[in-house]
């Protein structure tokens, strides 16, 4: 008879247990979500400038030609029509994906108020904003695919894409929490698999881009608007050696030297955001897979979450390293 109650208290203290609000993790995947939307709101603008500098180079580089040769009029040049679209095409998604990203980012900090701070956040109205914002961008960079078949969800995550997460639990806390998470994994997959499409329409710009920026350079370079020696200073850097003052700097073998250096630092610069693209793509699947465990109890992911910001945040690093 005596130990009825206590097995009964048991009972309901095991019960309560399931119900409480998954806090502490619930934080730590907050913070792993706001610290990579910061890593990737930087990442968003190498790309942006990337393709907003070969614009610009196009323009002085096309235009100087043309209004050098007196047979031409000398007019304004813009780039091929067919090859402007697609860039300024790519230059309107990743747009859209810094927007998505910066709202992807409110809400997780609004998630991390509500489960690290006990303090009341409208976590469902920034998880509706995060979704609405990410279904812009992926819709957008969906039509950069040409038709081509979706990207595959990463199998661990691959539960997330109908969103068939568990039973929310008893808690209001709970409930709160756990139905934040799953509109904020869904702006997440959203905004994965439209980084997958992005990347693959970057990737078809590459040479066009490393071409383009190439001569651009060449152009100042040839007028002589720039100095060699930055380039230069680049290639040293690369190659670990100091320079020296050398009598080969005015001939042609030395310029065509110094084009050829331009077009592999250019093609460098190409292959790290190819690999940024990667490692944020890589990121999101982490963070998916977070929100995965979150919802079946299990320990976060976050980890890797961190080893391909790591990564990410290195790379931006060596890509600006005077910031």
């Amino acid at each position: 008879m005596v130990l009825r109650p206590v097995l009964g208290l048991a009972t309901l203290a095991l019960l309560a247990g399931c119900a409480a609000a998954p806090r502490a993790p619930a934080t730590s995947l907050a913070e792993a979500g706001v610290k990579a939307t910061g890593s990737f709101a930087a990442e968003v603008r190498g790309v942006a400038t990337q393709l907003g500098s070969v614009e610009v180079g196009e323009a002085f580089t096309a235009t100087l030609q043309q209004c050098s040769n007196t047979n031409l009029t000398c007019r304004e040049i813009v780039e091929p029509a067919e090859l402007s679209s697609e860039r300024r095409s790519l230059a309107r998604v990743v747009a859209l994906r810094a927007r998505a990203l910066d709202a992807l980012g409110a809400a997780y900090t609004a998630l991390q108020t509500e489960a690290a701070y006990d303090q009341s956040a409208d976590v469902s109205g920034a998880a509706g904003d995060a979704v609405k914002a990410a279904d812009a961008f992926a819709a957008e960079a969906a039509r950069l695919d040409r038709g081509a078949t979706p990207a595959a969800i990463p199998q661990p995550v691959a539960g997330l894409a109908d969103f068939g997460f568990g039973v929310l639990g008893e808690s209001l806390q709970r409930k709160r929490l756990l139905a934040a998470s799953r509109e904020i994994a869904r702006a997440t997959l959203l905004i994965r698999n439209g980084m997958v499409a992005e990347a693959g329409a970057f990737n078809r710009l590459t040479a066009y881009l490393v071409g383009k920026r190439t001569a651009a350079r060449m152009t100042l370079l040839k007028v002589g608007l720039v100095s060699g020696d930055d380039v230069m200073k680049e290639v040293a850097r690369d190659l670990r050696v100091t320079l020296i003052p050398s009598a080969e700097t005015g001939t042609e073998a030395y310029r065509m030297a110094l084009q050829a250096s331009m077009r592999a630092l250019a093609q460098q610069e190409v292959i790290a955001i190819q690999e940024r693209y990667q490692d944020g793509i890589a990121a999101l699947g982490a963070l998916l897979q977070s929100h995965a465990d979150l919802e079946k109890g299990r320990p976060l992911s976050i980890a890797n979450v961190e080893r391909f910001l790591t990564r990410l945040d290195a790379s931006l690093a060596a890509a600006n390293p005077g910031q």
